[in-house]
């Protein structure tokens, strides 16, 4: 069962990965990094399946189980890759391959460095040796550390993208949520398994668990690969210029021409009106003031304290909440009023409606 399963997962991560190098995007570093992974994972996983007819050198075989350490490090550098449009490897980035070369060093003194005999003892009893047991460990310890890495990375985002954009259908929240959760499933399966390694005997239990996280974890890639090819909208671009500013920061005092260019913003807002472009975003806004994009977000968040999405959709609501109300615009529906301020998604639209008045446009509408 267990090697029937493992060529159909060989087959389609190899598909998978043939797919991520041939198709045409505008992120080639995210594919090839994500395609990486699928090939050291039909690499890692092919033992299923060969140990029934071929006996590889001990020294392979074991090189086999540690590739296994660059799969966490490239699904890494693949989520920051597909964040950041100006992501590029540097010298620093090498850092990652250190997990496999310390996973290396840990086996060489008793097993790289040992005789033949050695090898083959070693690696038929791997899971009783110190080795084993560290390697074990040091696996959870880096897949854990690469999980808190993701979920920063992925935290700095969507505060980035909510000092940028305007409207919440350039991004999807729920997406960066249900990749974090899955990771963690995958985590928790992972931390079972391997622990089960040190402390389990049932040869049949493990095989069983390692089917099962398999699947779980071709699923979980599928399901990404098609994300990306139906809602390529998921994960935006962001440029690294764009910088986070610190909301906290002292803002008590305000020179005289921080307050005129605060007054320029607000008058702006009030009288053009450029939040109903749906579109709007804080680069689009900078351009029309004739200020810097760091300029109008360090106003908003430090001296206004809210964010580009917050204070937009404000504004947005407000008109809103005329329109519902005004009897030439009556006859509109909720809707044609929602497309009309500057939402694009239902759901954004009545979550930002209720924060800010408490109720929902159709009982604010009956309300008055």
């Amino acid at each position: 069962m267990l090697a029937i399963t493992t060529i159909f997962i060989l087959f389609i991560s190899l598909l998978l990965a043939l797919f991520l190098l041939t198709v045409k995007t505008s992120n080639k570093k995210a594919n090839m990094f994500l395609s990486v992974y699928f090939l050291i994972f039909a690499v890692h996983i092919s033992v299923f399946f060969y140990s029934e007819y071929i006996t590889l050198p001990a020294v392979l075989e074991m090189l086999r189980d540690h590739i296994a350490f660059f799969t966490s490090p490239l699904l890494f550098l693949y989520v920051v890759s597909s964040i950041y449009s100006d992501f590029k490897l540097q010298p620093k980035h090498l850092l990652h391959v250190l997990p496999f070369v310390i996973q290396v060093f840990i086996f060489s003194p008793r097993f790289y460095f040992a005789n033949t005999s050695t090898k083959n003892f070693l690696l038929e009893n791997l899971n009783d040796t110190p080795e084993g047991k560290l390697s074990i460990i040091f696996g959870l310890s880096i897949s854990f550390f690469y999980l808190i890495a993701m979920f920063l990375e992925l935290s700095k985002y969507k505060q980035l993208l909510l000092e940028n954009y305007s409207n919440k259908s350039v991004f999807n929240f729920k997406w960066l949520y249900q990749l974090f959760i899955l990771l963690s499933i995958i985590f928790c399966f992972s931390f079972f398994k391997q622990v089960y390694k040190l402390f389990g005997t049932d040869v049949e239990i493990l095989n069983i668990s390692r089917l099962i996280l398999t699947l779980i974890l071709v699923g979980f890639f599928t399901w990404i690969v098609l994300k990306s090819m139906y809602h390529p909208q998921l994960f935006r671009n962001i440029n690294t210029d764009h910088l986070l500013i610190n909301s906290n920061s002292d803002h008590k005092h305000i020179n005289k021409s921080t307050k005129d260019d605060i007054h320029k913003l607000l008058s702006f807002m009030e009288d053009e009106e450029p939040y109903l472009d749906a579109s709007l975003t804080l680069k689009n806004l900078s351009e029309q003031l004739e200020l810097s994009s760091h300029e109008i977000s360090t106003l908003i968040n430090r001296n206004l304290n809210q964010h580009f999405f917050d204070f937009v959709n404000q504004y947005r609501i407000k008109k809103a909440e005329k329109m519902l109300v005004n009897s030439k615009e009556g006859k509109l529906t909720i809707q044609q009023i929602m497309y009309a301020v500057g939402f694009n998604s239902k759901s954004s639209f009545y979550s930002a409606f209720k924060k800010q008045t408490g109720v929902t446009p159709s009982e604010y509408r009956k309300a008055r």
